[in-house]
């Protein structure tokens, strides 16, 4: 993330307001990302990672994001429903925050936890509100139609999974509430084929030997930033800019403001 900012600029007095301002924000924020999965230790990638064991852990994963409970989410505009994805009735769509589009919202119907009625919309919650939802518009995340390779290259790529490292996209699948709900769906749904601990298991499994998607590629190097680490990173590059530059001045800020810069994935 700091790379974005390592060319020498000056920054007058709006801008150093400005980003007084996002600095709070941020600060504000962080403490909630911090809190995501805490005592999160990322999987580390093996010295001596191997591929086949790489291939195999997805292989076990891909049967998991092909079921229900995870694609009938993971789709181009519009939900599925059910243990056999049949289109979602009302006809709700995804919405830009994906959310649904008023007056279908997903709060509509989905609340904040399972109904104790078997196939009523089963529920989330998230800080006491709803939780349920898709992928934003920005960024769907759908691999309906993909298998193998293909499936595997659009869940790990940060274009295509949400701009997740690979620690963020473990930490993603092994805490969050929402991804564990598939395993708590309410009464009258299928299971997914792995129980969440196996599941767990091969998501590290996979990332430790370089998360593979074919037999030609190179192997990842890097798992990247967990969601925290970035959180930090952004708050502590703006409070350097801020820190650099005073109200009253136009002082350039020296690259090494910059010296905490994300590492990308290879």
């Amino acid at each position: 993330m700091g790379a974005r900012f390592a060319a020498d600029f000056s920054m007058p007095r709006p801008c150093v307001l400005a980003c007084s301002a996002m600095l709070g924000l941020l600060a504000a924020v962080a403490p909630v990302h911090a809190a995501d999965g805490a005592g999160f230790q990322p999987t580390p990638i093996s010295t001596a990672p191997n591929r086949q064991d790489g291939l195999a852990a997805f292989a076990q994963l891909e049967r998991v994001l092909l079921h229900p409970r995870c694609l009938n989410c993971h789709v181009p505009n519009a939900p599925l429903q059910g243990d056999f994805s049949r289109v979602h009735y009302p006809p709700v769509q995804r919405g830009a925050d994906g959310k649904g589009v008023a007056p279908l919202q997903c709060a509509t119907c989905h609340s904040t936890r399972n109904s104790p009625l078997q196939h009523a919309p089963p529920g989330l919650e998230t800080d006491g509100k709803p939780g349920w939802q898709m992928p934003p518009e920005h960024m769907k995340m759908s691999w309906l139609g993909l298998k193998g390779a293909a499936l595997c290259k659009v869940f790990r790529e940060p274009a295509t999974n949400g701009h997740r490292s690979l620690a963020m996209l473990e930490q993603h699948l092994v805490t969050d509430h929402l991804v564990a709900w598939g395993w708590e769906p309410g009464p009258g749904r299928a299971l997914p084929p792995l129980d969440k601990a196996a599941f767990d298991a091969q998501v590290r499994t996979w990332i430790r030997n370089g998360a593979p998607c074919d037999a030609t590629e190179p192997l990842r190097k890097s798992i990247g930033s967990t969601k925290a680490a970035s959180t930090r990173e952004v708050v502590d590059h703006l409070r350097a800019m801020a820190g650099v530059a005073g109200p009253q001045t136009d002082t350039p800020i020296p690259t090494s403001a910059t010296s905490g810069a994300s590492r990308s994935q290879p």
